[in-house]
């Protein structure tokens, strides 16, 4: 969540930089944008406090569902280019929490210098990454800081939404029509009728 958070106010500051307006983004459509607010509400549900109640199934299922429904909305609205970048990032992250049953990997050098606990409890959605991970280069391996703002780990997979996420406010801030909902060129005026 706190790379999503970086990857708004990046976009907003990028789109002001090169001229961009924010009532532009009012005309950012996006085809089952709904999809993507249900997904961080499942996660938030089954990473919080709450998700402590929940059976472990429960918690995976969520997750599990939660980029079922990312992945739908990026093939949706996949002609945008910034999708496409948002896109490879959700599928990356995605294949790597189904190969890992459930949790992302988390390498012991990143949970360190985010100042998070090294243990194999899980910390949010990650896990210590242990012998019998996969494709952990895909999991949390880098990290912000302890002491730097929203300090965590994160993802190749988390850096790719990010950029997309910010290319996709940016581009929306300057644009001034949806290039999906451009109107046609104008018909030809008829020729003159010979007399």
């Amino acid at each position: 969540m706190f790379i999503l958070v970086i990857a708004v106010v990046g976009g907003l500051l990028a789109g002001t930089l090169f001229g961009g307006s924010l009532a532009n983004l009012e005309r950012l459509s996006l085809r089952l944008a709904w999809m993507v607010v249900l997904a961080l509400l499942l996660q938030i549900v089954a990473f919080s406090p709450f998700g402590d109640w929940l059976p472990h199934a429960a918690v995976v299922g969520l997750h599990f569902l939660s980029y079922a429904l990312l992945l739908t909305c990026v093939a949706a609205n996949i002609r945008r280019p910034p999708i496409v970048c948002f896109g490879i990032g959700v599928l990356s992250n995605a294949v790597t929490i189904v190969v890992n049953a459930g949790y992302m990997p988390a390498s012991r050098g990143a949970l360190r210098l985010a100042g998070l606990p090294v243990s194999t409890h899980p910390h949010n959605n990650s896990e210590l990454a242990g012998a019998g991970a996969h494709l952990t280069f895909l999991g949390d391996i880098f990290a912000l800081p302890h002491g730097v703002p929203l300090a965590n780990i994160f993802s190749i997979g988390d850096l790719l939404i990010a950029i997309g996420l910010a290319w996709l406010i940016a581009d929306g801030m300057r644009r001034t029509s949806d290039p999906e909902k451009a109107p046609a060129d104008p018909a030809p005026a008829p020729s003159p009728s010979a007399e």
